[in-house]
């Protein structure tokens, strides 16, 4: 008892702590709505009030209904905090109930401050009934940013521009940008140096460093608009879709096997997606289109999984649409690898699915929203089943397919020529095989009937030549007992009689010569690829209920109608109906995708514009690109991030349009070496862009970027992934420890395999995310095992010496160590190295040359400069773009 005195003591001294700046705050009035409604959301809602069954029959959606008071009865003393017993509960721990989930102490004191200041509302509440279990979306949480109409607002007129530029050269991102650093006393840093902006250019979007040649061309081009020529050229570089492809295939959880368990089986056909989603970028797919085509490119072309396959064969347009949907199939998948519970493995796949569909293109969190309504945001435990009914169809777990049979086949017209022409042939010699193989299984039955004495030759015959299934029982027992050899004598067993004869060779060869022809041809027959795709079996139409705290085995009564997010408009708008009468499928997916791509949705251009701004400066506007939800991050810019947005689909959702926009900015093209007192202290965290952000390469751009450098890359485009295994020293490499004739191993990364189950060792190294379903945002972290993995790896050492190699082929055998040097860093950083950088590298270069002649190692100018090119790859100038 003492104890717990105690403790009620601390712990009120700590929420008094936090009470009194409170309580000096007299002009600040604290809400329900506003201040208390979030904190019960959080904690309390659960159990008091979303549920059908109140637990003590106390409600806390409402102030009205928190007053009516519970099987305690009232918990509010207005006006006096100390005697409320929801105060006393909450202050004491008691409640909630889960220890892992109790209130902060500024949370308790904003609760006690509230009962003190009267129980305030911030306005009138909803009147009527308000049933348990019925879902609440304050007007608070309607009117979160990101659930309002997006809106385009008047690019501002900032006065310090107009002295730089002529209003029709301003650009908008500028404007916006410079409005808000004015408005801090801050403004832009100069622009970048020539080298910087290529580099930074070329990276940003073809995820390669520009050539030498590359680089003197767009030093010599005096013209006005050789920065724009420059990002026009990037732009419509083939490697451009590799680079930005990998951006898109993070959050849609591409990945090369099925994962959910330890056998992780291969997807072999999944990279058509990964090829497909490259395409479509080159191309500058219009994005409305391309999210369609990934939802439901199968309705669009009134594709069944019954007719998908004819529709390939005759539609050259079928295979792209159909392809697109294998964004459904990206989803973790273990029902064809004899789960325990195929139940549960099916369920989870739909489950992950509406996770990696939601989170890619609403950015928000509704998979926490499976087994109860969502603890933060206003999604109803519903809103995750009326995504889910949007692709039931396709995931019918009472018509269930495994992955192997969600594809289709694919076959050139020519290939579908040779396959039957070679088919055929392959069928008249089995039927010539059989033949000759029956016949000589006539002769030998011959010779065996002659070895059996007269009296029984015939009884045995007829039972010989009678079918084994049609035998009586008097011919079975007969063969068994007195001649179990001709019970034995079979088409299957001939070999084993042959050989009792001279000529059984001879006999032998007469049909295994064809079967070699056969075989030999069958050889010859094209094989089909295949793609994954994702379908709707149309004679049956499964029913989506919702599952009592997300258990399978327990469906709640009311059926669910396919539709969008609840906060979002009325449910004349976002629900869809069951069935469209023109389609031969239900038309759900395809419904669901016009209205994401109608122009009118808050959450689509708004999370895809934040993705596309992240990756060209590092951050996001909203740092949680993921999650848009009330607890998403505060946006640094809403304004221009609206902006952008509609303008992104007013002009007819292309992002190459986008790119120009951006990268020609004043804000993209600044420096990011400048540094400023005043700055850094007004925003040291550079979130108003007062200077362009440093940011590390991503795992496959240094990756790429070595091979690239090395002279070593293979820039052949698509096809089946390069597959990755265990070496001997228990890392996971690319191919199996050796480069193959085809140089298939040195292939961009965006082609390697991607096993959820062994990422490749130094990609992982350098945080290349992991499939768990999907990556919506890739960390950068700076580790140990980073430099570890960039001095020990066999793989950097290989490449370092390729370096050297065309270092020296690059320049005349006379060239000094001088030359050699400037050349290899040129190569590596696109720069020149300074008087101070030269030295150090010169001297490294002659300590190494005096150690490998030491050592009468058999080149050691090349060795020495390898080890030079090895220090040049794990520079911070290699490794970061400025």
């Amino acid at each position: 008892m003492f104890d717990q005195t105690i403790s009620r003591w601390i712990t009120s001294s700590i929420v008094l702590l936090f009470c009194l700046p409170c309580l000096a705050d007299s002009e600040k009035k604290l809400t329900f709505e506003n201040d208390i409604r979030p904190i019960f959301k959080t904690y309390c809602f659960h159990c008091h009030g979303e549920e059908k069954e109140l637990s003590g029959a106390l409600d806390l959606r409402l102030r009205r209904l928190i007053m009516q008071g519970g099987d305690s009865g009232a918990v509010i003393e207005t006006g006096k905090h100390a005697e409320s017993l929801l105060f006393q509960y909450v202050e004491s721990g008691e409640m909630p109930p889960d220890e892992k989930l109790q209130l902060k102490p500024e949370e308790v004191s904003i609760i006690a401050k509230w009962i003190d200041q009267g129980a305030k509302t911030a306005g009138p509440e909803p009147d009527g009934e308000i049933k348990p279990g019925q879902f609440l979306i304050s007007p608070d949480e309607r009117s979160h940013w990101a659930f309002r109409p997006i809106k385009k607002s008047s690019v501002p007129v900032v006065a310090d521009l107009l002295k730089e530029e002529s209003p029709a050269e301003i650009n908008p991102v500028d404007a916006f940008i410079g409005r808000k650093l004015k408005k801090k006393g801050l403004w832009f840093s100069p622009a970048a140096d020539r080298r910087t902006l290529i580099r930074r250019a070329s990276y940003n979007l073809t995820g390669l460093p520009p050539t030498l040649e590359e680089v003197d061309n767009f030093l010599a081009d005096e013209s006005p608009d050789a920065y724009e020529k420059l990002i026009d050229r990037l732009l419509e570089s083939p490697h451009y879709g590799e680079r930005w492809a990998r951006h898109w295939l993070d959050v849609a959880g591409y990945a090369d096997s099925e994962g959910y368990n330890d056998k992780d089986l291969i997807r072999p056909d999944a990279w058509h997606y990964r090829d497909y989603v490259i395409r479509a970028l080159n191309a500058d797919k219009p994005w409305d289109q391309f999210i369609i085509e990934q939802l439901a490119g199968d309705e669009l072309i009134k594709a069944t999984h019954a007719s998908a396959q004819k529709l390939i064969d005759e539609d050259p347009d079928a295979y792209d649409k159909l392809t697109a949907t294998g964004f459904l199939r990206l989803a973790p998948d273990g029902t064809g690898s004899s789960p325990m519970d195929p139940a549960i493995a099916r369920n989870q796949v739909i489950t992950e699915t509406v996770k990696i569909m939601s989170s890619s293109l609403l950015g928000m969190t509704v998979g926490c929203a499976e087994c109860h309504h969502h603890r933060f945001d206003p999604i109803p435990q519903q809103d995750f089943y009326r995504l889910r009914a949007v692709i039931a169809p396709v995931f019918d777990p009472f018509k269930w397919r495994v992955p192997k049979n969600r594809r289709a086949a694919l076959l050139a017209k020519e290939d579908k020529e040779k396959v039957a022409q070679l088919s055929a042939k392959v069928k008249a010699l089995d039927e010539q095989h059989n033949k000759v193989k029956s016949e000589v299984l006539q002769l030998i039955s011959e010779r065996v009937f002659k070895e059996i004495p007269e009296e029984d030759r015939e009884l045995a015959k007829n039972a010989f030549e009678t079918e084994r299934k049609e035998r009586s029982t008097e011919q079975a027992e007969f063969l068994k007992k007195k001649y179990p050899m001709l019970d034995l004598l079979s088409l299957g067993n001939l070999h084993l009689f042959i050989a009792r004869y001279k000529d059984g060779n001879d006999l032998k060869k007469r049909y295994e010569e064809i079967k070699e022809k056969a075989d030999k041809l069958r050889t010859k027959i094209p094989k089909p690829e295949y793609i994954r795709i994702a379908t709707e079996d149309s004679r049956h139409i499964p029913e989506t209920f919702v599952f009592y705290r997300g258990d399978i085995s327990s469906p709640e009564s009311d059926r669910i109608d396919p539709g969008g997010l609840t906060v979002i408009g009325q449910k004349s708008n976002n629900t869809f109906p069951d069935n469209d009468p023109q389609l031969p499928t239900t038309g759900r997916r395809l419904a669901f995708a016009r209205y994401l791509t109608n122009g009118k949705h808050p959450l689509v251009a708004r999370v895809l514009m934040n993705r596309f701004w992240m990756h060209h400066f590092g951050r996001a506007i909203v740092d949680s690109t993921g999650d848009f939800g009330t607890r998403s991050a505060t946006p640094t810019h809403p304004e221009l991030l609206d902006w952008l947005a509609a303008d992104f689909m007013e002009h007819g959702w292309q992002l190459k349009r986008i790119h120009r926009l951006i990268m020609t900015s004043k804000t993209y093209r600044q420096t990011s070496t400048t540094h400023s007192e005043k700055a850094a202290a007004i925003d040291a965290d550079n979130r108003l862009l007062w200077r362009m952000p440093m940011k590390r390469l991503e795992a496959e751009a240094i990756r790429d970027a070595i091979l690239a450098v090395s002279g070593e890359l293979n820039r052949e485009q698509f096809g089946v992934p390069v597959p990755v295994s265990l070496s001997d020293s228990g890392l996971i490499t690319v191919g199996a420890g050796k480069i193959s004739k085809d140089r298939r191993e040195l292939k961009r990364s965006v082609y390697i395999q991607v096993r959820r189950t062994q990422p490749v060792t130094m990609l992982n190294a350098f945080d290349a995310p992991s499939m768990e379903p999907n990556c919506e945002r890739r960390v950068s972290s700076t580790v140990a095992t980073q430099s570890l993995a960039l001095l020990n790896s066999e793989f950097m050492r290989t490449q370092s010496i390729a370096f050297a190699k065309r270092v020296i082929a690059s320049v005349s055998q006379k060239a000094d160590a001088e030359t050699i040097i400037r050349t290899a860093w040129k190569m590596a950083l696109c720069s020149e190295p300074s008087p101070a950088e030269m030295q150090a590298l010169q001297k490294h270069m002659q300590l190494q040359m005096k150690e490998y002649k030491t050592q009468k190692v058999q080149n050691p100018r090349e060795e020495s400069l390898a080890a030079l090119c090895h220090v040049l790859f794990g520079t911070n100038q290699f490794l970061y773009i400025e």
